[in-house]
């Protein structure tokens, strides 16, 4: 899970350098995607959501790399709107792979019949979609873009500490576990 985690605060946290019209991403999503996949791979023992969505993690190293290629060459720029629309793919995709691991911690917790935080993170999670898609739709009023981008950064982070607290709860009961074998 300690992958996953890594993961997700490459993606969910992004920071950029404006160059005209180029965007570099100084945390490209791409990388956060690669280290997802190898958290899922770690994981996959645990519950079958994190192998289903690995076509998806796939994909998006694949999408979010060229998503990062065209903002360093200022190509998003020029697509204009069509930049809105990309940018939602991305958004919903990774808000559908994010869901599908909060719901594999859900269904750990059940399997090993122990709280591994599930509840507070689909909370979280829930706070961090509706945000994410709030945002895009007052993407034309400035004022409360601006309002809402910082409320879902906000989500963010929320969502990230939650799922920190599900890895912890998840680790400790793996060295218990570990403990009792030997």
């Amino acid at each position: 899970m300690k992958n996953i985690l890594i993961g997700f605060i490459l993606v969910f946290l992004n920071f950029n350098l404006n160059l005209g019209n180029s965007k570099i991403g100084l945390i490209p999503d791409f990388v956060g995607y690669i280290v997802i996949t190898s958290g899922l791979t770690e994981m996959a023992r645990e519950s079958s959501l994190f192998i289903k969505i690995k076509p998806y993690v796939t994909f998006m190293i694949v999408y979010s790399g060229i998503l990062y290629i065209f903002d360093m060459l200022g190509i998003s720029v020029s697509l204009g709107a069509l930049s809105y629309l990309l940018i939602f793919i991305a958004t919903s995709i990774s808000l559908y792979i994010s869901y599908n691991i909060v719901l594999g911690v859900v269904e750990m917790e059940k399997k090993y019949n122990t709280l591994f935080n599930g509840d507070s993170l689909k909370r979280a999670w829930t706070f961090l979609a509706v945000f994410n898609v709030l945002t895009f739709f007052v993407l034309l009023i400035p004022s409360i873009t601006l309002i809402l981008i910082l409320i879902s950064f906000i989500a963010a982070i929320c969502f990230l500490v939650a799922f920190k607290n599900s890895k912890s709860l998840y680790y400790e009961m793996v060295g218990k576990l570990n403990d009792k074998i030997y």
